[in-house]
């Protein structure tokens, strides 16, 4: 197995954008860099979504395999994906987000 680096994993870019026709639906896309010279393993990410008064309404992690990532990241390779996310329920409308990558 790959080694496990987070000071290597960059979130080059990402966005998370409501889903059109969908109203509980949100849709994150996202790119990883690797920026060492050795493969790493592929992060988990943890997706915290936020109200106008930036108090969390949610916090989930989204492993790799959820996100359709390979389990590996080559040497200075950039990923990108996008996963949809639903809110079925959330109380508070969605103002924000913030995404962190790390290792389980």
């Amino acid at each position: 197995q790959a080694p496990r680096r987070i000071a290597a994993v960059v979130i080059d870019s990402s966005s998370f954008v409501k889903a059109r026709g969908d109203a509980s639906g949100y849709r994150l896309q996202v790119s990883i860099k690797n920026t060492s010279a050795l493969t790493i393993a592929m992060p988990a990410l943890e997706l915290t979504l936020t109200d106008a008064q930036e108090q969390t309404v949610l916090r989930r992690v989204l492993p790799p395999q959820e996100l359709a990532a390979p389990p590996e990241l080559a040497a200075g390779a950039v990923w990108s994906g996008a996963v949809s996310v639903q809110l079925a329920g959330a109380a508070d409308p969605v103002a924000g987000y913030r995404l962190l990558a790390f290792y389980p």
